[in-house]
């Protein structure tokens, strides 16, 4: 399946400010967003899920993690590749990031439970999650911060099926960062 890859000449007039938005705060749109620059609709719904993912009271580094663990889990070489280019300015560790490529947790107990919470939200759906649910709030999160993490495991569901199911080609600001999932490396 292919669809246009967008710029902002060639998005639907009500996507390009959008399309300057993200340019301001990314340097560049990545493809992820610009196949839905023909969608204005779409692309309003997921910049304003993406946008009220990064309003949320979780730090830029907790954000990623929950980026990070749900690309992982959904098997995204795209948004894993993506990712983990964004990681450096959201001040998560080399080391955290490298571990969660393996598919393992971060070595620190609050990101460690954060990232278990996320991924079990996504592989179970939100169902049979109240263990990791009960770590999430013994690391000291609030359970308010539940629905958030539950809005970033949407935000990047979304995006790891768009990216999955077009076989997104990466931007050049992730193929440096290009990722394999385990079952799919040789």
């Amino acid at each position: 399946m292919t669809l246009p890859i967008h710029t902002t000449q060639t998005a639907a007039p009500q996507s390009r400010p959008i399309f300057n938005a993200i340019t301001q705060a990314r340097g560049f749109v990545p493809n992820v967003y610009a196949v839905y620059g023909g969608l204005p609709d779409a692309m309003t719904g997921f910049a304003g899920l993406t946008g009220a993912f990064g309003d949320s009271s979780l730090t830029p580094a907790e954000r990623e993690v929950i980026q990070l663990a749900v690309s992982v889990a959904n098997r995204c070489r795209y948004c894993v590749a993506g990712h983990t280019a964004f990681a450096a300015d959201a001040e998560l560790s080399d080391s955290h990031v490298q571990a969660m490529r393996a598919g393992c947790d971060p070595d620190d107990d609050r990101l460690g439970a954060l990232a278990r919470f996320a991924r079990k939200l996504t592989t179970a759906r939100g169902r049979g999650c109240s263990e990791e649910y009960a770590g999430f709030l013994a690391a000291g999160y609030h359970p308010d911060q539940a629905l958030e993490v539950i809005i970033g495991v949407a935000n990047k569901t979304l995006s790891n099926m768009t990216a999955n199911l077009l076989d997104l080609p990466l931007d050049a600001e992730f193929a440096p960062y290009a990722w394999i999932p385990k079952a799919d490396a040789a």
